[in-house]
């Protein structure tokens, strides 16, 4: 029976650092992204995963291939945990984006109902992620890794926590929210814990 189940960002992409939306479109990790992604293997090995259930956009299976082989576990993919759709945003530089103040509530995050033409509403996000949570719950496994997406991580705690303003839960790449399973229900131990910063803290101790 399912135990514990901690939500994880993929690593850092191109256009992660070009600011550009990425939604449903791909690209690459970066070296910085791949060297985070080896730090969340190490860091979910050492809280004993078993499993590892994936995105099936290509930044977050890379990331998900990455910390199973160094967990020493499996992978399985979940469509319904791939990022949310911009529509016509995607592909558009944030920076630009936030000038105009319709999209900012879409791409901030602080209103869970936006939209922008074509796109998904995170409360649209969150009903699908939730209900990929809800089957891996019945996985046959005690400890079990989500790697999905920044937006995606945000309608999920946005709703779990009954939030208004889902701003609040943005993650960093490779940023990971471990959660307990109690009575069926998720409970949030702690929230985009840094893989490399609880490294650097351990070897410190």
């Amino acid at each position: 029976m399912l135990e514990h189940l901690i939500v994880c960002r993929h690593g850092e992409t191109e256009w992660n650092i070009a600011r550009r939306a990425q939604g449903r479109a791909d690209s690459p990790l970066t070296a910085a992204g791949i060297e985070q992604a080896q730090a969340l293997g190490r860091a979910l090995a050492a809280r004993g995963i078993e499993h590892v259930v994936s995105s099936t956009l290509g930044r977050a299976l890379h990331t998900a291939e990455i910390v199973a082989g160094i967990a020493g576990c499996t992978v399985s993919v979940d469509e319904r945990l791939v990022e949310r759709s911009f529509g016509e945003l995607e592909g558009q530089n944030f920076d630009a984006m936030a000038l105009d103040p319709v999209w900012t509530a879409v791409v901030r995050c602080t209103d869970p109902d936006a939209t922008a033409p074509g796109s998904e509403s995170l409360r649209e996000v969150a009903a699908r992620v939730m209900a990929a949570l809800d089957d891996a719950l019945t996985l046959p496994y005690r400890n079990v890794a989500v790697i999905t997406h920044g937006q995606s991580i945000s309608a999920l705690l946005g709703t779990l926590h009954g939030s208004a303003d889902f701003s609040t839960f943005r993650h960093g790449n490779c940023g990971y929210t471990p959660m307990h399973v109690r009575e069926g229900t998720l409970q949030v131990d702690a929230w985009n814990l840094d893989p490399l910063a609880v490294a650097k803290a351990e070897t410190a101790a």
